[in-house]
This record gives C-alpha cells, sequence and structure tokens, in this order.
C-alpha cells in the first residue's frame, strides 16, 4: 500500500517522499542502474531477502550503525567504496538506514567528486518521521556530536513503515521522541492526538503511519520557509540543546530521540521558571515524557556538566544560548538564554524533579 507522495521543495532540488508499507515495494522503486548502496550492516541481516533485487545488482557496503561510524573515519570508509565501484559524479548513492547511516553517508556524497545525488531508504522511526527531510547532514568530532556538517538535499526518499516491525523497544522510542517534538511545532499542535494514542496502543499503535506524515509536514512547513537555519528553523531545535548534551555525557547509551524528550521537557522547565510557559502545559507534558521515555543511569550528569557541554553546542555564542522554547502548543521561539548561575539553578531544579527520580 501506498500512500500519496510529499514533495518537499529546496533550493537544491525538489524531492519527493514517498510513503509505502512493504520493504518490497521500496526495492522495486530502485530503479538506478549506475548506483552504489551503503546499508546498516543489521538491516541488511534483517532485510536482505526482500532488498534482494537492489543489493544482488549493485556494489553494496554494509556498516554498522554506531557514533564511532559518524565519522571522518567512515566518511573515508565510504569514499573508499565509492573510489573501488568507480562511482562517478552521476553515480547516485542509494542510502539505507538511519539517522548515522545517512549523515555519514549523505556527508560523504557531499564531498564525492564535490557532491554526488544520493537517495535515502530510512530504516528506523526517528528517520522516516524526522531526519529523512530537511538535507542536514553532520558528522562527530573529537567525541563531539555533529561538529562538521552541510546541507545536502537527497534526490528521492522511499520510506516502507515495515521496517519499524523489526525495531526494538528502545529504537520505537527514540523515534517518537522526535514525533513528540514535532507535534508541539506546528501551529496546529497534534501533541494530544499522540499522547491519546501512545497512551491507548503504545509506540506500535496502528496509527503510526499518520503520524509519520504528520510529522513530516509539521517540519516540511518549516524548512520550506528556512531551509539553511537562517532564523525560523532554530525552533526546530527545540529539546536538543540539553538532549544533545545529555547524550554525549550518556556516552550516548541515551538514544537521540529519548534524549530529546527529555531535553524538551528540561527546555520546558527553563520557559516556566522564566515564566514563558504555563505550569500546567508543562506538568501534562513532563508526565507524559516521565511514563513513556525513562531513563536509567548509573549517574546522572550535574548541571554544571550538561552546561559545559551546551557550551560546544553550534547554538552557543560569547556565554549565550539560542534555546527554542516552548510558550504555548504550537508557539516556539529562540530565545537567548545566558550560561550563568541561574541556569545552573533552572537545570539543578530539572534534575531533581526528573531524572533524580532513577538516581
Amino acid at each position: 500500500m501506498t500512500a500519496p507522495a510529499l514533495t518537499i521543495r529546496s533550493g537544491q532540488g525538489d524531492y519527493p517522499v514517498h510513503l509505502a508499507t512493504g520493504v518490497d515495494a521500496v526495492a522495486a522503486a530502485l530503479v538506478a542502474t549506475d548506483a552504489v548502496v551503503v546499508i546498516d550492516a543489521r538491516v541488511r541481516a534483517l532485510h536482505g531477502e526482500a532488498l534482494a533485487p537492489l543489493l544482488n545488482r549493485l556494489p553494496v557496503l554494509a556498516i554498522d550503525a554506531t557514533e564511532d561510524s559518524k565519522t571522518l573515519a567512515g566518511a573515508e570508509r565510504i569514499a573508499m567504496h565509492l573510489l573501488a565501484a568507480k562511482a562517478t559524479k552521476r553515480t547516485m548513492l542509494i542510502v539505507i538506514g538511519g539517522g548515522i547511516t545517512q549523515d555519514v553517508s549523505s556527508f560523504a556524497a557531499h564531498c564525492w567528486h564535490r557532491g554526488m545525488p544520493w537517495t535515502f531508504v530510512p530504516t528506523t522511526l526517528l528517520a522516516m518521521a524526522d531526519s529523512c527531510i530537511g538535507a542536514k547532514t553532520a558528522i562527530n568530532l573529537g567525541g563531539h556530536k555533529n561538529q562538521l556538517g552541510f546541507f545536502q538535499s537527497p534526490t528521492a526518499v522511499h520510506i516502507a513503515t515495515d521496517f519499524t516491525r523489526t525495531l526494538d523497544a528502545g529504537d520505537i522510542a527514540s523515534g517518537w521522541g522526535e514525533i513528540l517534538k514535532l507535534s508541539l511545532t506546528h501551529p496546529q499542535p497534534f501533541v494530544h492526538d499522540v499522547m491519546a494514542a501512545v497512551a491507548r496502543d503504545g509506540f506500535r499503535t496502528a496509527e503510526l503511519p499518520a503520524f509519520i506524515r504528520a510529522s513530516l509536514s509539521a517540519k516540511q512547513r518549516v524548512i520550506e520557509i528556512d531551509e539553511y537555519e537562517g532564523d525560523l528553523r532554530r525552533i526546530l531545535n527545540y529539546g536538543h540543546t540539553f538532549g544533545h548534551a545529555l547524550e554525549g555525557l550518556s556516552q550516548f547509551a541515551v538514544p537521540h530521540g529519548t534524549a530529546v524528550a527529555w531535553g524538551l521537557d528540561c527546555a520546558n522547565t527553563i520557559a516556566v521558571r522564566r515564566s514563558l510557559l504555563s505550569q500546567s502545559v508543562a506538568q501534562e507534558i513532563g508526565a507524559f515524557v516521565s511514563a513513556q521515555f525513562p531513563i536509567n543511569l548509573g549517574k546522572w550528569p550535574t548541571a554544571d556538566a550538561l552546561v559545559s557541554a551546551a557550551r560546544r553546542d553550534k547554538k552557543s555564542r560569547d556565554g549565550v544560548i539560542a534555546m527554542a522554547l516552548l510558550h504555548a502548543p504550537g508557539d516556539l521561539r529562540v530565545v537567548p538564554i545566558p550560561i550563568d548561575d541561574r541556569l545552573i539553578g533552572d537545570l539543578e531544579a530539572h534534575l531533581d524533579a526528573t531524572a533524580g527520580r532513577s538516581r
């Protein structure tokens, strides 16, 4: 079954997002002959039979989808694969995997002959509902997340929701973290629909395809106005400032989307303590995050450690963090937050109220 495609307008060339159910349908749609494949090794093991018509006729590189692969060394490995396959500037790079595979592969695609076309088949919920559009590519450097990157739009995105059947509970939850964020981003927020569906059915609700499409539509509205993050697109960083900090300080033990859910709850605490957001809204979202995105760490980072990590964030400059803060569902604004004792106090309050429960 295939739903109508979304078309994302981009300064680098518009591209379609095809939404289907079956993995075999996606494999059949990828007909390029001058093409090279990079695939998550686990996805190949799980879905190799359905993808066989594609994988059996093209050069394939399988990579481990770990943060260690999302580095300059990982990009070099892909470039060497392209070299061995005699890829040219016109060769299509077909990328099959989640956000890590997407990031390092699209980074390599941008560098290969100063830019080669690439097509994306997202296999994680996080990639399907969020990262597959927007053209961001980034790799880690020196243990810090997303320090090097470009904007590199795909030529097409092919989503097969059947990939989610083999995702573990942590990966499913991670994807829902970004869905939650995007449900609060759209001017017509659908956060209550998200919370009701998950409370009723769990993360594997039959409504998942509809929420994937709704999330992409919410992000589409933003990136088509501000593709290169000059202004409006910065609201999509909601939850990421301290979510990224927690992710890195936990040595990536906390998955990205789960860290974002915790991070947006943290941002809501900051907004409430600065009289920007009503406490009732923050409490409702916070209760949902606590119930659905539990984080169990042997030792939680301190407020000082979170702030130190945030200082290295691209959104931090001259002792100020440009934070996307919720004023009401559907109303996100970027607010300059000084890195000072007040911020430390905000974080300590949030850690005491949330992380402290699992200490």
